[in-house]
């Protein structure tokens, strides 16, 4: 009886191992939060009020930084834009370059008001066409993603994060 233990417990131990090897890196903390408060500066110097957000490959959010003045609907537009670069493997851009737009709504936004919310990209309402959201990198390989949502533009938004991701690692994007 005690060597079966033994060996159950030994066995559950391998388990245990094989299954944290086998676990997605995720991005460490210290790069997620150097990163963020990087990309949020980068906005702020510019005028931009946005939210960050770092997203590991199993999709679990990592680090949400909202600066202040930033509207709270630019939380679920960044947590789309980085679930975009790890379901796709490329930046939210890139992606939105490669189908085709939505449909004009048939009433168009008030002046001075937020865009409506866009709907499912092929399928899945996770998704999103709009620039903003990078993979992060580490010898070669993708940690997760990190993206911005606020500033008047995905192409702002993507510069603001790729200005945190280069202060972060000392590498220029």
């Amino acid at each position: 009886m005690r060597a079966q233990s033994c060996v159950f417990a030994a066995s559950a131990a391998l388990l245990c191992l094989a299954s944290q090897a086998d676990a997605p890196a995720s991005v460490p903390m210290s790069l997620a939060l150097d990163a963020a408060q990087g990309a949020v500066a980068a906005c702020k110097a510019k005028g931009y009020n946005v939210t960050v957000t770092v997203m590991d490959m199993d999709y679990s959010t990592r680090l949400v930084l909202r600066s202040d003045g930033a509207p709270d609907r630019t939380v679920e537009i960044g947590r789309r834009k980085a679930y975009t670069v790890i379901k796709t493997g490329m930046s939210s851009g890139d992606f939105g370059k490669t189908v085709p737009p939505p449909p004009r709504p048939a009433t168009p936004p008030a002046p001075g008001s937020a865009p409506p919310m866009p709907g499912p990209v092929n399928g899945d309402p996770n998704l999103i066409t709009w620039p903003g959201g990078v993979p992060i990198l580490s010898g070669g390989k993708t940690l997760g993603a990190i993206s911005a949502s606020g500033a008047p533009g995905g192409d702002k938004d993507e510069a603001c994060v790729n200005e945190g991701l280069a202060k972060a690692t000392g590498k220029p994007k």
